[in-house]
């Protein structure tokens, strides 16, 4: 009798053991097909929600959108100490997600990246953060480069829309 509780008892363990094994190995499996599927989606445009302000990741296709508004791509690297401060301190501020949303087409551009390396080299990116402004039409009108507070980068906006300089280029 002791003999076949022993064996009963040996049993519901490996049992259970068995189902813990089949668990683990179906939750791996399930980590590594959902790892696989979405390396394999393709970079597109991605809509990036930071407060109030909707931020795309694709330059090009933000161009080709701006019927009335204005275009901001926010060149940035990861490692960018006033980068994020930026984002914290400007981009994050109410009556400046008001202003940005009423008057441009807004776009994060990683400078390090497949899609971001070949932006900041033409239009010569040489520090970060880097603000590039375009106008509805497309055209490259300049540049900002560095930290500003909220009130002072809406101001240095609008200084370059009302007088954007004759090479924007040579910044």
């Amino acid at each position: 009798m002791k003999n076949e509780i022993k064996r009963s008892i040996v049993r519901t363990r490996v049992a259970r053991l068995m189902a813990l094994v089949t668990v683990a190995i179906a939750a791996v499996s399930a980590t590594m097909l959902t790892a696989s599927a979405q390396a394999e989606k393709p970079a597109g445009n991605k809509l990036i929600a930071m407060n109030d302000l909707m931020w795309s990741t694709d330059l090009y296709t933000s161009l080709a959108k701006a019927k009335k508004k204005y275009v901001l791509a926010d060149i940035y690297t990861d490692w960018c100490g006033w980068c994020k401060r930026l984002d914290r301190d400007t981009f994050s501020n109410p009556q400046m997600m008001s202003y940005l949303n009423s008057k441009y087409l807004c776009v994060k551009v990683n400078a390090e990246n497949a899609n971001g390396k070949p932006v900041a080299a033409k239009y010569k990116v040489g520090g970060f953060p880097c603000a590039l402004v375009f106008d509805p039409s497309g055209k490259f009108i300049g540049k900002l480069s560095g930290y500003y507070k909220p009130g002072e980068y809406q101001q240095a906006l609008e200084d370059l829309i009302k007088n954007p300089p004759s090479d924007p280029m040579a910044e």
